[in-house]
């Protein structure tokens, strides 16, 4: 249950992730066996584990540098235990805790195991497109994150001049991502209202919301909510859609709809992934790297996330992630579109066939912010 969990259903979870991506290495690169990294090795083997820092607490919470890093394996191949990582002699990487990396190397003396490089992890399979073999449809959307209101006031200024452009570009989606109503607002959280969080929804988004679906029948507006709103009744990631019930209490228009926290959908045969929480700032802080692949390191961010199939995968998840809900954070296919709002600086960049999009916040404090328009 909520804000209750065991030390072993943490740990059961970090070994299957492990033991899954270490069976899918095997497939890929045609190997019988992976190696044990803790056991001396004199000729080069490949093995599969996870990054964590060093073992001051058990947890592998520490931040983690070339010099401090360790390999967590599974309990399969290595009893769960941690060997010294030296990564001085691999020309490129990008590590933070929490990832599963294959790892090619030696352990000379079973204290260190040397890496010579680090190989890719297995992609994702493809979206399924309609088996009917019909071809895909073009369409655009309209992509925005809260929160909607400026600081100093509770009047949604930016949602009133998002939803004038929407109506002028007019989308076939319109895809509006919480919070509504921020936990985080000055005037909400020093009492300056009188209405409850859902009645300020009801009379401030909602007729927005009704303009939008008046004027544009024909588009579809799907909401996404964030642990951090106040209309949300689960304070945590990942979330379900928000229920019907809730919606009518709040005056969603019917044709409104909500997805759930994070989502994978298909629009007109395009995969898109959507995860409403802000995975890439934590990241940022904890990253080390060389010579990356990708040198852009905002874009890097976002595709970590891709490569270790998971909404979330650092090693020491905010504590309104559960273990229990791990199963909701994991993605199954590679969406061509990956939506991730963040407090870091917007941007949109394609790699490896993949649209990586932080589209930002509609306001910034007592400013406007910004959204993204997506032409497919």
């Amino acid at each position: 249950r909520y804000m209750f969990e065991r030390l072993g259903a943490r740990a059961n979870t970090v070994n299957r992730r492990i033991e899954r991506m270490a069976a899918d290495v095997k497939a890929e690169y045609a190997i019988d066996a992976l190696a044990n990294p803790t056991y001396p090795h004199q000729d080069m083997v490949t093995t599969v584990g996870r990054i964590v820092g060093i073992d001051t607490d058990g947890g592998g919470t520490a931040a983690i540098g070339s010099d401090t890093l360790f390999l967590e394996t599974s309990r399969r191949l290595g009893g769960g235990r941690r060997v010294a990582l030296d990564v001085h002699g691999a020309a490129s990487f990008s590590l933070f805790p929490g990832q599963v990396v294959v790892a090619e190397g030696k352990n000379l003396k079973g204290t260190e195991f040397a890496v010579s490089r680090f190989r890719a992890l297995p992609r994702l399979r493809k979206h399924d497109t309609d088996s009917s073999g019909s071809s895909l449809a073009s369409f655009d959307a309209v992509v925005a994150a809260g929160p909607y209101t400026l600081d100093d006031n509770l009047e949604f200024e930016p949602l009133r001049d998002l939803v004038e452009h929407v109506l002028a570009a007019r989308p076939s989606l319109v895809l509006l991502l919480g919070p509504f109503i921020s936990e985080a607002h000055p005037l909400l959280r020093a009492g300056k209202t009188d209405l409850t969080p859902e009645e300020l929804f009801a009379a401030r988004v909602s007729p927005l919301l009704e303009r939008l679906q008046d004027a544009l029948p024909h588009s579809a507006v799907r909401l996404v909510p964030a642990a951090d709103d106040l209309c949300s009744p689960f304070a945590a990631f990942p979330q379900p859609p928000l229920a019907r019930e809730l919606l009518a209490r709040l005056r969603v228009p019917r044709a409104v709809e909500s997805l759930a926290n994070p989502v994978q959908v298909a629009v007109n045969g395009v995969a898109m992934a959507v995860a409403n929480s802000d995975a890439l700032a934590p990241l940022a802080r904890a990253e080390v790297s060389r010579l990356p692949t990708l040198s852009d390191r905002l874009p890097r961010l976002a595709w970590h996330l891709i490569e270790q199939r998971h909404f979330c995968p650092l090693a020491t998840p905010p504590s309104t992630i559960l273990a229990a809900h791990d199963a909701q954070l994991c993605m199954h296919t590679m969406p061509d579109i990956f939506i991730t709002p963040s407090h870091l600086r917007p941007f949109a960049h394609v790699h490896d066939g993949v649209v990586l999009l932080n589209p930002g916040h509609a306001s910034k404090g007592f400013s406007g912010g910004t959204f993204a328009r997506i032409a497919v």
